[in-house]
């Protein structure tokens, strides 16, 4: 009897110690995003850089796309209607993202609203307010007379219910909206183990997939193949304000 005991002693102490293995591994491997394997299988995928490091004279780049010098903080100078409704925002960023094809947009963001602009931001974009973390910015082409803008709410996604933690959003021109979906999933990670967090986003356009940003690490960038220069311009676009964008916790550390 007592050495049945030590066998399973011994056996259980195998296991844990295989248990404790497969964890560590999993630790020291860098997280990677969940995305759609149709995505994953038809895109061009695009390490990113510039992301880490000093926010001074800040440039991110992936694939063919790069910002200008990213400028926080920014006062005036912008006649879009948009940032003038919302001008009181607390973090501002701006920028130019270009393309090796020569293709150039304006891009404005703005987050961490005062109270006083959220009834106008739920006016303007027609959505709920029942959440007060919201990220928004406008897209111009330069080339082009069609004005893009867009909003994600809930965009950190930070909470203990999936159903009552959605994250969500759209970028739209006057023809076109292209939806944008938070992602709560890591490769191999168990999804109750990661549901509470936002890990990047996928954008659809009727009901597709065709693209999608990583905002972990050093970011990630997948844009499906055959997608047209301007869509894939305003996709660049949103993916590099998602990827400079702060999150409200880290704002939150900074004011204390």
């Amino acid at each position: 009897m007592n050495q049945i005991f030590k066998s399973s002693l011994q056996l259980t102490k195998v296991f844990l110690f295989v248990g404790l293995i497969s964890i560590t591994a999993f630790s020291c491997r860098t997280a990677e995003l969940a995305v759609d394997n149709d995505l994953k299988n038809e895109s061009e995928i695009y390490s990113v850089k510039g992301r880490q490091g000093s926010q001074i004279g800040q440039v991110i780049s992936f694939g063919n796309f790069k910002t200008s010098k990213v400028q926080r903080g920014w006062t005036s100078g912008y006649s879009i209607p948009f940032i003038v409704k919302f001008n009181g925002a607390k973090e501002k960023l701006s920028f130019q993202q270009l393309d090796l094809n020569g293709k150039t947009a304006d891009v404005t963001l703005v987050s961490r609203f005062r109270e006083t602009e959220y009834q106008p931001l739920q006016d303007h974009f027609s959505v709920s307010l029942k959440y007060k973390n919201y990220f928004a910015g406008a897209i111009k082409p330069l080339d082009s007379d069609e004005a893009w803008e867009f909003v994600v709410h809930n965009v950190d996604g930070s909470s203990r219910s999936l159903n009552k933690n959605r994250t969500a959003g759209f970028v739209r021109s006057r023809h076109t909206r292209i939806d944008i979906a938070g992602i709560r999933e890591l490769e191999g990670s168990s999804s109750f183990l990661t549901q509470n967090d936002v890990y990047g986003y996928e954008f659809q356009l009727e009901g597709k997939i065709i693209g999608a940003v990583s905002t972990i690490n050093n970011g990630k960038v997948w844009l499906k193949k055959g997608l047209s220069d301007e869509i894939k311009l305003i996709l660049a676009s949103v993916s590099s304000g998602l990827m400079l964008r702060s999150p409200v916790e880290e704002n939150a550390i900074a004011a204390n």
